[in-house]
């Protein structure tokens, strides 16, 4: 049996890894959408197909740029 750890929980299974991991990285990537939306001035909302993103066209430039980094 191979035993690996994952931000201190201890995996048997890779399905259930392969879980964590999948669910950790979606949260840090809309994480990072709302904080580079928050910081430039546009809206953005979670739906069904993914993230809409409302704003003017400056401040959608400077959300780019934000999310670029």
């Amino acid at each position: 049996m191979i035993k690996m750890k994952y931000k201190g929980r201890t995996f048997t299974n890779g399905r259930s890894l392969a879980n964590a991991m999948t669910r950790d990285m979606n949260q840090q990537v809309e994480r990072t959408v709302r904080q580079a939306a928050a910081s430039s001035g546009v809206r953005v909302r979670k739906t069904r197909k993914g993230f809409e993103v409302e704003g003017d066209a400056d401040h959608m430039d400077r959300f780019h740029k934000r999310l670029g980094k």
